[in-house]
């Protein structure tokens, strides 16, 4: 949890009253709407967290998309040239124009549906389709470079996970790479990611963009919108889910091949979600429920029970 002291000089160096903010979201209490008028985003963020070079890398690649005329929420300079300012030695903080629109789940019924899911596919193809011809002045990182790799040995996972760790990290330096099933991706434009308005759907958050086979951001969609429904109908709601986004998919980018991977991926992302909140969660102030959950997850891993039974693609 970010102090009060830091958000308000935040708010202080942008000329807000903290009054005329308002906390939205974010994994730690980060993202904050501020201003009186026109409403802008303020995200504040810890060094240790996220290098300043990553971080400016990810607004590039956010307004190169956005100069392309693709639906993605657009960085601000701060003063007028940098897109990042320093708050004291553990903070910074960068400003994005606000999306005017709403969040979808599955309980907006008139709109959580093809339709919808057909735009979100749409958004996810022109993102691989401008990352083909993509020039970055700061990199991203490489898949292998993902914090959950790097720091895969202090956690205590059970060792057949590790083992599963292990064969993934083999069998991925061997996949083949090309223009066009290989890139900049989101990495993780699930439906809390996405902003939809009277026209259009937006993406936000691009803070795990890294490069990556393109067949694994589309499994991420899957797999994460797949949760939203138990078995046994979450096979078939998969499919229906999977057909929808690609027919959308394949009008932002027409070379499709990459769906034959889609199983495989969403499979990794099972073991990459655990992973990442064995990590990262504060387990002492999960409910029961959760941590049942959580453990639910190491145990289908372990048995080697797939996600899904249904063959995608």
């Amino acid at each position: 949890m970010i102090s009060q002291v830091v958000t308000n000089e935040v708010f202080a160096r942008l000329g807000i009253h903290p009054l005329d903010t308002k906390l939205l979201r974010g994994y730690n209490d980060n993202v904050f709407e501020a201003g009186q008028n026109e409403k802008f985003i303020v995200k504040i963020l810890e060094k240790s967290v996220s290098s300043e070079l990553s971080l400016l890398a990810e607004l590039e690649w956010l307004n190169y998309l956005h100069m392309k005329g693709i639906d993605v929420v657009k960085p601000l300079y701060i003063n007028g040239t940098d897109y990042i300012e320093e708050v004291n030695d553990d903070y910074y903080f960068v400003v994005f124009q606000k999306v005017n629109g709403v969040y979808v789940t599955p309980k907006d019924t008139e709109i959580w549906g093809g339709a919808f899911f057909e735009k979100w596919g749409e958004l996810m193809g022109k993102i691989h389709s401008a990352s083909k011809n993509y020039s970055a002045k700061n990199s991203r990182p490489m898949w292998n470079d993902n914090k959950i790799l790097i720091e895969l040995g202090a956690l205590e996972l059970n060792p057949q996970l590790i083992q599963k760790w292990a064969r993934y990290n083999k069998e991925f330096e061997n996949l083949p790479i090309s223009k066009d099933n290989f890139g900049l991706i989101h990495g993780d434009l699930h439906c809390g990611n996405l902003i939809v308005t009277n026209s259009s759907v937006y993406a936000i958050d691009f803070g795990d963009s890294e490069y990556h086979w393109f067949a694994y951001d589309i499994a991420i969609a899957i797999y994460h919108t797949a949760l939203t429904v138990a078995q046994p109908e979450r096979d078939e709601f998969a499919k229906r889910f999977f057909d929808a986004f690609m027919n959308g998919y394949g009008r932002g980018n027409t070379n499709t091949d990459v769906i034959k991977d889609i199983n495989y991926f969403i499979e990794y992302r099972h073991l990459y979600s655990f992973t990442y909140h064995s990590l990262y969660a504060d387990k002492s102030q999960l409910t029961e429920q959760q941590l049942k959950y959580l453990k639910n997850m190491e145990l289908s891993l372990i048995n080697d029970s797939p996600f899904l039974t249904v063959l995608l693609g």
